[in-house]
């Protein structure tokens, strides 16, 4: 199948592509990015397919089981009933029918919501990420344990209230729209650039890889930030700290390629990071221990390496304990 002459109706119906728009993975992504390439006049098309979907979601888009039953018997029926070559005609005129049902179904909900605010929520748990691609062709990938809300006004004005963590690749508005990200410490005022947002541990940290963002703090007296690429602002509206330097981003956005990386990190912190992610409880015993530095990187489809390393390094005992809890404590000399 090539998709060449395909509608924006025949998107919405066809299961690759919602799959590539509902639940992509490395092969969906794959093929439509390479169909994109080879295709390019049909971009236009794709793109309003996708936008539908993504405003009315792909659930929403589905015909029932019993209308699907319908149809498929009344087909049937003309099958037995009818010579070969009426029954085929006949098949896609009942199926032109259920699909033109569907397409006024849609067009009806873009219809009453045309004018009005579109909110969407996400969420992820332990181990998982996301990737959610926005109406206006930003990009979210949302990291393990956090969830995501997304509102679009009528002016085209995009705005995120994120928990936990995720990466934005955020796509330059024409009309120039604002896009605001809001956590419980900071609104992020973006123009167009990518950057990872963390809300743990009672703070926001944000980590700028390229472009231009402006943080206005929540509190009273605070100044905003105009941050610069390869900057990290810490900023807490509980404690009222706020710390700002230069990192590698890289470190800070591994998540996306399904690591963690550490350097010179307390061992605590390290822990932090396991359970936050991926629901992993460890249990240090040991004060000192906890204040150890590790330094490396740690798959998070496999934290047995990170154990084994540790292990070897400081000299310690780890034991698992129950369902992803473990405990930490240094060998008897």
């Amino acid at each position: 199948m090539d998709y060449k002459d395909y509608t924006v109706r025949d998107f919405l119906h066809d299961e690759l592509f919602r799959k590539w728009i509902s639940h992509p993975d490395r092969d969906t992504e794959l093929f439509w990015e390479t169909w994109m390439r080879e295709n390019p006049d049909q971009r236009n098309i794709v793109k309003e397919a996708r936008d539908v979907l993504l405003m009315i979601g792909t659930e929403e888009y589905t015909p029932t089981a019993e209308d699907q039953a319908e149809v498929w018997s009344r087909i049937a029926y003309t099958i037995r009933e009818t010579p070969q070559k009426t029954s085929i005609f006949a098949m896609w005129r009942y199926a032109a029918v259920f699909l033109g049902v569907l397409a006024v179904a849609a067009a009806g909900w873009l219809f009453l919501h045309r004018g009005k605010t579109v909110e969407v929520t996400y969420a992820t748990t332990y181990g998982e990420t996301k990737k959610i691609v926005l109406p206006d062709s930003s990009m979210v990938r949302l990291n393990a344990n956090s969830t995501l809300r997304c509102s679009i006004s009528r002016n085209g004005k995009r705005e995120i209230w994120l928990n936990g963590e995720g990466f934005f690749s955020v796509v330059h508005d024409n009309n120039n729209a604002p896009f605001l990200v809001h956590t419980s410490d900071v609104d992020v005022q973006v123009i167009g650039t990518e950057f990872n947002v963390n809300t743990r541990r009672i703070m926001t940290r944000v980590v700028l890889n390229n472009g231009a963002v402006k943080l206005k703090l929540n509190g009273d007296g605070q100044e905003d930030i105009k941050m610069k690429p390869g900057e990290m602002v810490s900023y807490s509206t509980t404690t009222q700290q706020l710390s700002r330097r230069n990192v590698n981003p890289a470190d800070y956005n591994a998540w996306l390629d399904n690591m963690f990386v550490f350097n010179e990190t307390p061992i605590a912190e390290v822990a932090a990071v396991l359970q936050e992610n991926l629901g992993i409880n460890l249990n240090i015993e040991d004060q000192e221990l906890q204040k150890e530095l590790f330094t490396g990187s740690i798959p998070m489809s496999d934290v047995e390496i990170f154990f084994r390393t540790l292990s070897r390094s400081l000299h310690v005992v780890i034991e698992k304990k129950g369902n992803n809890s473990y405990s930490i404590r240094r060998k008897k000399t």
